[in-house]
């Protein structure tokens, strides 16, 4: 059960800091970004590994684990983080409507 739940963690996070490299991309900060990567680079390691290694021991029942944490980590990073964009086209778009 260990490694189901390291490969889920690993994913959700893994899905959470890809939504933050996008954000720090667009917003131009250099230093969150490359710190970021870091962080992106070991936790995607770490999250291939424990899934390559149940897999070539038979272990079929960890890719759902692996499927389901990518899916719940990027709702989570979508719905729980601020996303300054998206308040930009909402309040952009509320504007066209009022016209």
């Amino acid at each position: 059960m260990f490694y189901y739940l390291a490969i889920l963690t690993f994913q959700i996070v893994f899905n959470i800091l890809k939504v933050f490299e996008i954000k720090f991309t667009y917003e131009n900060q250099l230093q969150k970004l490359l710190i970021n990567s870091v962080f992106i680079t070991l936790v995607s390691l770490a999250s291939v590994f424990f899934s390559l290694d149940r897999l070539f021991q038979g272990d079929w029942l960890v890719i759902p684990f692996y499927v389901c944490g990518s899916v719940f980590g990027k709702y989570i990073a979508m719905t729980q983080f601020d996303n300054p964009r998206f308040k930009v086209f909402k309040f952009l778009s509320n504007n066209k409507k009022d016209e």
